[in-house]
């Protein structure tokens, strides 16, 4: 393909400049463009990157008291450093603090989704940018610019690889494609030059990973925690001298390759994998996410939402026979659990997120405990309701959260509600109102101690010339 030059993605340059080559490469692409300089962000991304880190820490602190949480801390909690643990306010390394703040907020399974690369970026750029922003006391405006660059790498490499493929074998897109987002946003707020970013990409290529399998488990929200922390070991040790193979992005055996399952890509197929991605960091896409309201796998939250607009409208649990629940093509994947046992599983749940919608007429984060999941009516509705991935969608060129729900009544009757995205999804944004009673909800959820203004002072982040102290200043 033609040589592209960096400035043809973004103009200008602050930073020092990588050896030039005279070969285009998907690593130098991405590497060029994580090293330019700050200035042409947009507004609109500056705003999402405000919302994603008031709804990320917020969902993190739910998860105080979760199982996972408590083994981290068990096991990392007497390590010191410069950055918080949201959780309890002890201090960690970078690293360390990533790998918990971010498992912590996957575990509830309550963060943002983007539809452009199925996955929750969220949960682990918000982790990363913070604690390496922490530590270097940069800016709340460059922490900005790093998650919006993390997000972008996100979306080009879900372009290239074919990140529907991807995760149709089984692969977790949160961690395969996030550990290499959380080091490009690491990078940035670092200040790498573009050698340097290379090198980081790299070193987290060879930390991609996540198996689909463990959905359900403790170990799902670990995926994003280690993602987390790898992106910034990565560009940690990239910063330090540590140093990666010439394309791992791109080359044999490269990231490209081994993750879209060919092993090693074709000169054609590597051209068209850098068109894409070139393509997508001109063009990222809107700067906006699918903010959750239920706190569950986001592919139940349009048969969630469906289900309580029935039961809204006078319908009783002991009047319903059987519920039919329709997804687009594809949307039961990450459903893997049709009888769970435990509040982890009923997360993969729709037939339980939908029994409980209609039992109890809301969808809170009591409903995923182990006690509300074990209980009988629920319990029986649930083996009632079947489930196809039958509904027909026009074809948009994203994932299509859809779904119908239908319920037949014991005398015969049946009404169906279809939702085609659930409320605070990119179409449908929530207010700002929703994102700040859903903070508090998860604060109180969580029982942690923080500063009483911290969803002021996360909110306002871009305007913040440190920060450092940001969780723990009075």
């Amino acid at each position: 393909m033609p040589e592209i030059a960096a400035e043809d993605i973004l103009h200008g340059s602050n930073r020092e400049a990588a050896p030039q080559t005279s070969e285009t490469t998907p690593t130098r692409v991405l590497a060029e463009y994580v090293a330019q300089p700050p200035e042409r962000v947009p507004q609109e991304a500056i705003e999402l990157a405000r919302t994603a880190v008031l709804d990320t820490v917020g969902v993190a602190l739910a998860a105080a008291r979760e199982p996972v949480v408590s083994a981290l801390g068990a096991v990392f909690g007497e390590i010191s450093g410069p950055c918080v643990t949201w959780l309890d306010g002890r201090s960690a390394d970078p690293s360390r603090t990533a790998l918990r703040n971010a498992t912590a907020a996957h575990a509830l399974d309550f963060d943002d989704v983007d539809d452009l690369f199925t996955g929750h970026p969220s949960a682990v750029l918000v982790p990363a940018v913070l604690a390496v922003a922490e530590q270097t006391e940069a800016s709340g405006a460059l922490a900005a610019e790093g998650y919006w660059r993390g997000l972008t790498v996100i979306r080009a490499l879900a372009a290239g690889l074919g990140v529907g493929e991807h995760y149709t074998r089984g692969w977790h897109s949160t961690a395969t494609l996030g550990v290499l987002g959380a080091s490009a946003a690491a990078a940035t707020v670092l200040g790498l030059n573009a050698q340097q970013t290379a090198h980081a990409l790299g070193i987290a290529v060879s930390r991609a990973a996540g198996s689909r399998h463990n959905f359900g488990s403790m170990t799902k929200p670990l995926h994003a925690g280690l993602a987390a922390s790898d992106g910034v070991l990565a560009a940690v040790l990239a910063q330090a001298g540590l140093t990666a193979g010439s394309d791992p992005v791109g080359g044999p055996y490269g990231y490209l390759g081994l993750y879209s399952g060919a092993a090693t890509l074709t000169e054609a197929q590597r051209s068209a994998a850098t068109e894409r991605i070139v393509a997508t960091l001109r063009d990222p896409g809107r700067a906006a996410l699918n903010l959750k309201l239920f706190p569950c796998c986001y592919a139940t939250n349009a048969a969630a939402d469906a289900a309580l607009e029935l039961q809204a409208s006078g319908l009783r649990i002991e009047d319903i026979d059987t519920v039919q629940v329709a997804v687009p093509a594809g949307g039961l994947q990450p459903l893997i659990e049709s009888a769970p046992r435990t509040g982890l599983e009923a997360k993969f749940s729709v037939h339980y997120v939908v029994a409980s919608c209609l039992a109890d007429g809301h969808l809170r984060l009591d409903a995923f405990t182990d006690a509300a999941v074990d209980r009988a009516p629920v319990l029986d509705l649930a083996a009632r309701i079947t489930a196809t991935d039958t509904l027909p969608t026009v074809q948009t060129g994203r994932l299509v959260f859809a779904a119908e729900t239908t319920v037949r009544t014991r005398t015969g009757d049946t009404t169906a509600i279809r939702c085609d995205a659930p409320r605070g999804h990119a179409d449908r944004p929530a207010r700002m109102a929703d994102v700040l009673a859903k903070f508090d909800d998860c604060v109180a959820f969580g029982g942690a101690n923080v500063p009483t203004d911290l969803a002021e002072r996360l909110h306002g982040l871009p305007e913040r010339p440190n920060v450092a102290g940001i969780f723990t200043d009075q």
